[in-house]
């Protein structure tokens, strides 16, 4: 009998190969299958049932698995047998967790990106249903049929999440991006010997992709019915501060183009007048600085906005007192670092969630039926509403690009195709021609109240 390093005493040792002792199978006392010792260099020992009660099996398997370690290393790769696809899948969503940070910066990924990841992974458990495989049984002719499987299968039961096909191919796209980054980890740290490859799939067009947008017509529908939502009487003053706050944010997302993550996470120091406009326009007319931390790129901007009257309505609904003197939006001093879209009673607090969601699905079930038809509209569908009416306006590209801080080609590809749909159809729309002579005494200009313009659109 001999003693392995752990101390345990063993039965009948062989080795595998005599004159050398790093590869030898053994028995435990009382036990009628083999087991394997192997030691890895650099990597350990490796301890492990053979599963073979024949002694020239076991020395067969045992052998098998030293020239697999052999090759292994040759190649640059582990070989150490310590963990599954799953708990590898684990290490890399602890690799990422570690780049969270509470804003957009470079080199780092938001709590709602690590939450994507994490649902795309689930996606992968599913595919292997459930069963945490080695990695040098990864196959990889299965793994390129993943886009296939998402296209076709349906499983409503858990574990570790139910799954259906997606409305869009872009989605399959996103959640691959995901998963070949997780194999790109396990390339990296030398476990796999190669990226997997998957079978190719057609995204849809940017231009199928796109938030739906209210036309003229039903953006000003929408406006009157929310405003008198806002203003009704039978409310509770917390419920009256919240519709008024959500109206005023619908006016500021269609005239400024933001995004509604840089709505909400506005300050009152982030708005500031333009002093390159003449008075007049500047009644109308201001700066918003978008700063880095709130922005989808992680990178600030400047927007131009006609919303002076949007700024003033909600510093008075808080009951900011205006300071003479001061330049726009003449707040105090104290209170510039304050949020602008604050809860009532607690101007240090921000709007919840649960507001922002409650009193959209109201809006919604006034407007959806009645104005919107099959158009999905949501939040964001307010700012493409912003940008679309930009663009029927004839404002250049390259304005419009950068005041939306988003790429020219994207803003040509998803947005101005509305600028022909919107003449197709004009009379649709628009139903008079006061409105097409009104907008072209606006032609190419950036600062313009959507309102103003929409006061000849006959909504009825």
């Amino acid at each position: 009998m001999g003693r392995p390093s752990t101390g345990k005493w063993v039965q009948d040792k062989k080795y595998v190969l005599p004159g050398k002792e790093d590869c030898y199978i053994y028995k435990r006392p009382g036990s009628a299958v083999w087991q394997y010792y192997l030691s890895i260099p650099g990597e350990g020992e490796e301890r492990k049932s053979t599963k073979k009660k024949d002694e020239k099996e076991a020395l067969d398997f045992a052998l098998e698995r030293k020239l697999e370690v052999m090759s292994r290393q040759k190649q640059g790769l582990k070989a150490r047998r310590v963990k599954k696809m799953f708990d590898f899948i684990d290490d890399y969503l602890e690799e990422e967790r570690k780049r969270v940070s509470p804003h957009v910066r470079k080199g780092f990924i938001t709590q709602e990106t690590y939450r994507i990841k994490s649902h795309h992974l689930n996606l992968l458990r599913k595919f292997y249903k459930g069963k945490s495989i080695r990695l040098e049984d990864l196959d990889y002719p299965k793994l390129f049929e993943y886009p296939s499987w998402r296209q076709t299968t349906t499983c409503l039961l858990e574990n570790p999440i139910p799954v259906q096909p997606p409305k869009t191919t872009h989605t399959i796209k996103t959640e691959l991006t995901t998963i070949k980054a997780y194999f790109e980890f396990l390339l990296n740290k030398g476990y796999i010997p190669a990226e997997p490859k998957f079978a190719k799939i057609q995204s849809e067009s940017l231009r199928v992709n796109r938030r739906d947008y209210l036309s003229a017509r039903q953006y000003a529908q929408t406006i009157n019915t929310v405003r008198a939502w806002a203003n009704s009487a039978n409310t509770t003053p917390s419920q009256s501060y919240n519709r008024k706050m959500l109206y005023q944010a619908i006016l500021l997302m269609t005239n400024s183009s933001l995004r509604p993550g840089e709505l909400r996470g506005l300050k009152w120091i982030d708005i500031e007048p333009n002093t390159n406009l003449d008075k007049d326009q500047q009644k109308i007319g201001h700066l918003i600085r978008i700063r880095a931390e709130i922005t989808k790129v992680g990178e600030p901007r400047t927007v131009q906005s006609p919303t002076t009257k949007r700024f003033e309505e909600i510093r008075k609904l808080q009951n900011i007192p205006k300071v003479k003197g001061k330049p726009f939006p003449s707040v105090p001093t104290e209170l510039q670092n304050q949020l602008i879209f604050t809860k009532f009673g607690h101007p240090d607090q921000p709007l919840g969630q649960g507001t922002w969601d409650r009193c959209w699905k109201e809006i919604k079930e006034l407007c959806a039926d009645r104005y919107w038809g099959n158009k999905k509209i949501s939040w964001y569908s307010m700012r493409h509403t912003g940008i679309s009416f930009s663009v029927s306006r004839g404002v250049p590209l390259l304005l419009i690009s950068r005041n939306a801080g988003t790429g020219t080609k994207y803003v040509s590809d998803v947005y101005y195709h509305h600028e022909s749909e919107s003449k197709q159809t004009w009379d649709t729309l628009n139903q008079n021609r006061m409105f097409f002579e009104e907008i072209q005494k606006h032609k190419e200009d950036l600062l313009v109240e959507m309102e103003e313009v929409l006061e000849n659109v006959d909504t009825e």
